[in-house]
C-alpha cells in the first residue's frame, strides 16, 4: 500500500482554482434531494372519509394509495427552485475515482449498494482495502488519495463549490419509473462551479484533473463520460456527464496537461469505461 508522511498544511505550493462546466451527455440526470412528495387526486369525499376510518377501525391501516399521486423524487435544488449538483457530491465523485484508480491507495468512498452492483463490478474492479484512520500525533503517513483529500482528521487541500445552471432556463423532465416519478434534468444540461485548492505539490493538481475525468490525448487535455446521479448502472439514458474547464488561476502559474502528465508518469493510476454500452 502506498503510504508517505502526511503534507503539513502550511506547505507553500500551488494555489488557486479551476473553473468547471458539468454538461449532461445521457438523456437524462437525476441527483436526489432524498424528498419524495405525494399529490392528492382531487378533494377527498366524506363517504370516502367514512369508508378510511372503518378500514381503520376494523384493520388497523387503511388503503390510501388511489387518493394519491405516485411518489416523486425530487432533484437537489436551492431553495429559489434552481436545480443544483452538491460540492459533496463533486467530492464524493473525485475521490471514489481517485481511489479505484491509484494502486495502493486506501477506500474511504465505500457504499454496499454500490458495490451490489454488477456492472459496477465489472467496469470498475474494486478491490477491498483498508481506511486509513489517521492520528497525526500517532501515524504520519497517509495515502496520497487521503493526502489531497483529506480523511477524518486531516483537512482536504481542495474544496468543491456547488455546481449551478450555466443558463436561467434548465430543461426538466420527470421520468416515471417502476410507478414512481423521478425529476431529471435532460441531455445538454450545463452546471458551473470552481474547485479551490492550497498547498498542492504538481503532480497532485494533475491528480485532481485526473479524478474530474481529464486525460491527455493526441497530446490535448481531453475529458472522458463519467457516471453520476441515480440509475447509472442500470440505465443507459440515465447519469453521464463529462467535465470541461472553463477558466483557471493558479500561483504559481502552472500547465494543467503538463501536472497531469506528471501524475501519470508517478503514479501509473488505473482507466475506466464508465460510457457502458
Amino acid at each position: 500500500m502506498q503510504r508517505n508522511n502526511y503534507t503539513p498544511r502550511t506547505f507553500k505550493g500551488l494555489e488557486g482554482f479551476l473553473g468547471i462546466k458539468l454538461t449532461v451527455v445521457s438523456d437524462y440526470l437525476h441527483i436526489g434531494s432524498g424528498e419524495v412528495s405525494y399529490e392528492t387526486k382531487g378533494q377527498v369525499k366524506r363517504e370516502d372519509l367514512e369508508k378510511l376510518l372503518e378500514q381503520a377501525l376494523r384493520n388497523g391501516v387503511p388503503d390510501v394509495s388511489s387518493y394519491f399521486s405516485e411518489r416523486v423524487h425530487s432533484m437537489t435544488k436551492y431553495s429559489d427552485g434552481r436545480p443544483v449538483i452538491p460540492g459533496s457530491t463533486m467530492k464524493g465523485l473525485v475521490r471514489s475515482r481517485l481511489e479505484l484508480s491509484i494502486p495502493g491507495s486506501c477506500f474511504i468512498v465505500d457504499r454496499n449498494s454500490t458495490n451490489s452492483s454488477s456492472r459496477y463490478v465489472n467496469i470498475f474492479h474494486p478491490s477491498r482495502k483498508p481506511k486509513d484512520e489517521f492520528k497525526p500525533l500517532q501515524m504520519t503517513k497517509v495515502c496520497p488519495v487521503c493526502d489531497l483529500l483529506g480523511n477524518m482528521s486531516l483537512s482536504s487541500k481542495v474544496s468543491f463549490s456547488d455546481l449551478t445552471p450555466e443558463k436561467e432556463k434548465v430543461p426538466i423532465e420527470f421520468v416515471k419509473d417502476e410507478g414512481e416519478s423521478y425529476e431529471c434534468v435532460k441531455k445538454d444540461a450545463t452546471f458551473v462551479g470552481t474547485v479551490t485548492f492550497k498547498g498542492l505539490k504538481d503532480y497532485e493538481l494533475g491528480m485532481l484533473v485526473y479524478g474530474l475525468g481529464f486525460r491527455i490525448k493526441g497530446n490535448q487535455l481531453d475529458s472522458k463520460v463519467m457516471l453520476m446521479g441515480r440509475f447509472k448502472f442500470s440505465k443507459k439514458s440515465f447519469g453521464r456527464v463529462k467535465f470541461s474547464l472553463v477558466n483557471q488561476g493558479i500561483v504559481p502559474n502552472t500547465d494543467v496537461k503538463g501536472a497531469l502528465q506528471k501524475f501519470i508518469n508517478a503514479y501509473r493510476p488505473l482507466d475506466f469505461e464508465e460510457d457502458w454500452k
